[in-house]
């Protein structure tokens, strides 16, 4: 569909942005003047001559008429920090935008052309974004949600949809965590265990186990079992974000006879990148608790202490 000719004499085609994303907002007709207009369009974002034309039309039929913009929403980044804005949003006498933590860094002074920034609130992009809707970068994966630009961080980050990478080295899948039990059965070889939330269950160590999945509903454990020189390291990662860590906590406990170690701690998300001496970990001395047959008796607990969001379930 040609969307008619620019300042420059092009034809333009909807749609022909490539790899521009897909931007939807809202906006309420305001006035007779406006609802008397069933087509509105931008002829220019910028005047470079390859700048990209956003069209925009709507249906005012509806009380909240939707429109869909097609742009690159990267021109909505801190020209500064390169970070997507967020209110206040500030501009100088030129007209050169930056986000309020740019202007503090910057002593209020424009790196542009050195006029003073910081004072002046540029209302019209804050609006603009505040109306903005935009899809999650996880919607290939099922995610339908669409969310405000300024939240579209923070979704994303917790998103329920968000792939994994698989931990064990070497390997490259990547996929949700609904596959992943099937995974590492076939693949690795590492068994499953259902685990229900304040209960005690029992899972006896092999010398050959690294890891052992644990699995609760819709939510992943994975318990990782090392040995070194000094014993054998017992520690456990959740398949999820930063965000939703704090919701969980463990408790294991080994024992031989009387003999009893015992760690609560919680669990470290699985795309947390620091080293493992971070998180909490059980440290089971060389062949003080090992059975007969060299396999360690760990008595496990998991404890939720709210309730995990799952998205399009």
């Amino acid at each position: 569909m040609l969307c008619g000719p620019d300042r420059y004499g092009r034809s333009r085609e909807k749609g022909s942005l490539g790899t521009a994303d897909m931007v939807r907002f809202s906006m309420q007709p305001a006035s007779a003047a406006v609802k008397a207009s069933k087509r509105m369009r931008v002829e220019e974002c910028n005047e470079t001559p390859d700048s990209p034309v956003a069209m925009i039309s709507g249906d005012e039929s509806s009380p909240e008429r939707q429109f869909t913009a097609t742009f690159d929403p990267d021109i909505l980044d801190c020209n500064i920090c390169m970070e997507p804005l967020n209110s206040p949003i500030f501009q100088c006498s030129n007209g050169h935008i930056a986000c309020s933590e740019c202007c503090v860094k910057l002593s209020g002074i424009c790196p542009s052309c050195s006029k003073p920034v910081g004072k002046i609130r540029c209302l019209a992009i804050e609006k603009l974004i505040e109306s903005l809707q935009m899809s999650c970068k996880h919607a290939e994966y099922g995610c339908t949600r669409m969310i405000s630009f300024t939240k579209k961080k923070s979704h994303e980050l917790a998103c329920t949809f968000a792939p994994f990478s698989c931990p064990v080295p070497s390997c490259d899948f990547s996929n949700l965590v609904a596959n992943f039990p099937r995974h590492f059965q076939d693949v690795h070889q590492v068994r499953t265990l259902d685990l229900q939330y304040d209960s005690w269950f029992t899972v006896m160590l092999a010398p050959s186990d690294t890891y052992v999945l644990l699995k609760a509903g819709a939510i992943l454990f994975l318990m990782h079992y090392e040995r070194s020189s000094l014993g054998n390291l017992v520690y456990v990662t959740f398949f999820g974000g930063q965000t939703h860590v704090d919701q969980y906590s463990f408790h294991l406990e080994v024992k031989k006879g009387k003999k009893r170690l015992s760690i609560e701690g919680v669990p470290r998300s699985i795309l947390d990148q620091e080293s493992k001496q971070s998180s909490d970990f059980l440290l089971i001395p060389m062949k003080t608790y090992e059975l007969a047959d060299g396999r360690i008796q760990l008595e496990v607990s998991f404890r939720r202490s709210g309730e995990l969001e799952v998205e399009g379930h």
